[in-house]
């Protein structure tokens, strides 16, 4: 089958994508990250919180029933509103001269899980990107195939056969490309949802701080 316009259309638009001049700028600093959105490889605590330092806090890692709330608080699993729920019954639990070192603990652990779990999302964002590029190059390279022996078809039967072949590579190449390129705005708002959920929860510990 030969590939339509259409389809040559469509991943002449995705290729474009992949260098648009918002991705190009990007690029200067973070040739692989694809993304509208700056690229901000770690979280800090001064960007979402007012209350005790906790950058040099580790202590977490020691107590298992904080541990355990971490873990709950990190998982994109558990709702905001059962995490909200889990840290009201945690700080409650804790003695008032406490409860500002346990939560301090606690927003450490957060953070330092948070940005872990969000450095993978990203790396994995990137891996996707160099794979598009790698695709897109050898569809481009195809196309150019396509196009030498388009004008050997005309006179040689042999090359008319090697032309149906290639083509229907091509219409799956471009296909799975296309497919795969409309996916990446959903996976470049998932560093975004991360970032946003460590806010709340950051917010809602520091309310139920003392100081």
């Amino acid at each position: 089958m030969a590939p339509s316009n259409m389809a040559f259309g469509l991943v002449a638009a995705s290729i474009v994508a992949l260098f648009s001049p918002h991705v190009v700028a990007a690029e200067a600093a973070n040739p692989d990250w694809p993304c509208v959105q700056h690229k901000v490889p770690t979280l800090t605590s001064a960007q979402m919180w007012d209350g005790p330092a906790v950058d040099d806090l580790t202590q977490w890692r020691e107590n298992e029933e904080i541990r355990k709330l971490v873990a709950a608080l990190a998982s994109r699993r558990t709702p905001v509103a059962d995490a909200v729920a889990a840290i009201a019954r945690f700080a409650a639990d804790q003695p008032p001269e406490k409860r500002d070192r346990a939560l301090s603990l606690v927003f450490a652990g957060l953070l330092d899980t948070i940005n872990s779990e969000r450095a993978a999302v990203m790396s994995g964002i990137e891996r996707f990107q160099r794979r598009q590029k790698a695709r897109a190059a050898e569809i481009e390279k195809e196309g150019a195939v396509i196009r030498h022996l388009k004008e050997r078809a005309v006179s040689d039967e042999s090359a008319r056969a090697e032309l149906a072949t290639i083509e229907e590579k091509y219409n799956w190449d471009v296909r799975v490309f296309s497919e795969r390129q409309q996916s990446l705005p959903l996976a470049c708002e998932v560093p975004v949802l991360i970032e946003q959920r460590l806010f709340e929860l950051g917010r809602e510990i520091r309310a139920r701080m003392n100081d």
